[in-house]
């Protein structure tokens, strides 16, 4: 049974887990409240970044002696083994807490379950499952990876209410409103790496940048651009901001991409082609982003990746900004063919919410693919 008070503190961990977002990838963000004997706030904190602190030993530094006899409650379950640093339960443990409430249990399962039975053989009160749907809500991208190795990826679409991103001469700017264009760059600011395509990059010249006064260039998400060719055009805007730039090809194009690597940050990589697609394969590009710490994309691409993307089934949520427009069937499509020939086929989306964004609309949600 969790007491008032150990469901605000909840609410309070929570909200400071989320300040670690885009930083603890591969971790996950956790928060972590004490209370003291008597149920009052003694001390918070939460993980800021991969290799630093964990929130649980924060929480303790910031609660000093008011720890022991006190309450933990904490939005992920307490680690027990020796990474980077050591293993959150000792130092529970040694602190001298009485109970604590988790949130959910770790999903990896190499740990899952343990960290909670060490506290309890320490004789340590352990409750879980408060708020549980919040916080496996907030670490979905690490419940991604572990899942499947890959980084989580939310395609942001802006469209008409007709379902055309532009007009039939190719210009699109602006469907959106100011409104919803400030609140992409928002969401860029909270992903760690934003995608595109090559046909974007020649139609638009895009900077795909984050373009807030508060936001700093060595800030910049990574940036990677898609091609089968690497024909970018005439377009440099993408590749001279300040940042790092990912230049992904097919096997045997890098050589012919000599102009770009010369400039500081961009790099190059090669993956085999996709057998029967022309491109690569788009499931070890988001492998590989993974391993190399970027947990979250957002895709700004046209129709012919975002539709590769749904039909390799790589799209885990979706940004859909609705503009009170028409652009009639001479407009461009969102998507091209997917491979949807009846009503049971449909790609749907769950935990959808709607919101006003100005004059638009702002449909979000993760994706669901039919399973058999």
């Amino acid at each position: 049974m969790v007491s008032q008070a150990e469901i605000q503190a909840m609410k309070k961990a929570l909200k400071l887990a989320a300040y670690g977002r885009g930083s603890t990838f591969p971790n996950p963000m956790v928060g972590a409240v004490i209370l003291d004997r008597d149920g009052n706030h003694a001390g918070d904190g939460f993980h800021r970044k991969c290799g630093a602190p964990h929130a649980e030993v924060i929480a303790i530094a910031s609660a000093g002696d008011a720890s022991t006899g006190g309450t933990m409650v904490v939005t992920l379950e307490p680690c027990c083994h020796h990474g980077r640093t050591g293993p959150c339960t000792d130092e529970i443990i040694r602190a001298g807490i009485s109970r604590i409430v988790i949130a959910m249990t770790d999903p990896d399962p190499r740990m899952s379950g343990r960290g909670i039975e060490q506290l309890e053989s320490a004789g340590i009160e352990v409750e879980t499952g408060l708020l549980s749907g919040k916080a496996c809500e907030l670490n979905r991208v690490y419940r991604h990876y572990l899942e499947t190795s890959r980084s989580w990826i939310t395609l942001k679409i802006a469209l008409s209410l007709d379902g055309r991103t532009a007009a039939a001469d190719g210009s699109s700017r602006w469907i959106s409103c100011d409104k919803s264009r400030r609140r992409v760059h928002r969401k860029r600011a909270s992903v760690q790496a934003l995608l595109t395509g090559a046909g974007t990059v020649r139609k638009d010249d895009p900077e795909l940048t984050v373009r807030l006064t508060d936001t700093l260039s060595d800030r910049q998400p990574v940036r990677i651009v898609v091609s089968s060719t690497g024909d970018f055009g005439d377009s440099w805007k993408i590749f001279r901001n300040p940042g790092r730039v990912i230049i992904a090809v097919p096997e045997g194009v890098a050589v012919r991409l000599t102009e770009y690597t010369s400039i500081p940050g961009v790099e190059v990589w090669e993956f085999p082609a996709d057998p029967g697609i022309q491109g690569i394969n788009l499931s070890a590009l988001f492998e590989r982003t993974a391993s190399e710490g970027i947990g979250s994309i957002l895709c700004e691409a046209g129709s012919d990746l975002s539709s590769r993307l749904l039909k390799d089934e790589l799209v885990n949520s979706v940004s859909i900004f609705t503009a009170p427009l028409i652009l009639g069937g001479e407009g461009r499509p969102a998507f091209e063919r997917l491979g949807i020939g009846n009503i049971e086929n449909v790609i749907k989306l769950e935990n959808v919410s709607f919101r006003r964004s100005g004059s638009d609309f702002l449909t979000e949600g993760c994706v669901v693919y039919r399973t058999d």
